[in-house]
C-alpha cells in the first residue's frame, strides 16, 4: 500500500516537474489537467456525477480526454519548433533545449509526427462520432489537413531560419483549425 501510495504521489509529480524543465506551461497545465481528470475518475463522487455505467459521462469525459491530450500535443510541437530556430543563440546562453540535445532533424521530425499522430487520434475519434455529418467532417477535415502539413513539412530547410520560422506560423494556423474542430464540431 505505500508503494502504490507512493508511486501514485511521485508519478504526476514527476510529470509536472519535466513540463517545468522543458520550460513548457502548456505541458504543465496538460499534466495537472489530465492528473484531476484521473483523481476525479478514482475518487467516491456523487452517483450522478460519476461516469462508471453512465454513457453520457462517459462520453463527456472521452471527449475531455481527448480534448486535453490533443492541446497538449499541439502545445508541445508548438514549443518544440519554436526553438528551432533558435540553437544559436540557446547555445550562447547555455540553455539546453531539445534541439540541442536530439538535433534539429530529430526535433522537427518528432514535432511533425506528434502533430500526425494527434490528426490520427482525431479521425478515429471522428469514426466513432454518432453523427454522420460530425463523422464526415471530422475524418475528411482531419485527412486533409494531416495531408497539408505532411507536404508542407517536406519542403522545409532546418538550416534556413526564414523557413522554420514561416514553417512555425503555419502550424500556428493549423492550430486554430484544430481549435476550431475540436470545440465546434465535437
Amino acid at each position: 500500500m505505500g508503494e502504490g501510495l507512493a508511486i501514485t504521489i511521485a508519478s504526476p509529480l514527476m510529470a509536472v516537474a519535466m513540463g517545468i524543465m522543458l520550460r513548457s506551461p502548456p505541458l504543465v497545465i496538460g499534466f495537472i489537467i489530465w492528473r484531476i481528470v484521473g483523481g476525479a475518475y478514482s475518487i467516491d463522487l456523487p452517483p450522478l456525477l460519476r461516469w462508471k455505467g453512465n454513457p453520457l459521462m462517459a462520453a463527456v469525459t472521452i471527449m475531455m480526454l481527448f480534448t486535453a491530450a490533443d492541446m497538449v500535443i499541439w502545445n508541445a510541437t508548438i514549443a518544440f519548433v519554436k526553438d528551432i530556430p533558435d540553437v544559436e543563440g540557446d547555445k550562447a546562453f547555455g540553455l539546453r533545449t531539445l534541439p540541442i540535445i536530439l538535433g534539429k532533424e530529430k526535433v522537427f521530425s518528432i514535432a511533425v509526427n506528434m502533430m500526425l499522430m494527434a490528426y490520427g487520434g482525431a479521425v478515429l475519434v471522428g469514426a466513432f462520432s454518432p453523427s454522420v455529418l460530425c463523422k464526415l467532417v471530422t475524418m475528411i477535415g482531419h485527412s486533409a489537413l494531416a495531408f497539408v502539413l505532411w507536404r508542407q513539412a517536406k519542403t522545409i530547410d532546418l538550416s534556413d531560419n526564414k523557413s522554420v520560422q514561416s514553417f512555425y506560423l503555419f502550424i500556428w494556423k493549423l492550430y486554430y483549425v484544430e481549435f476550431l474542430f475540436v470545440h465546434f464540431l465535437r
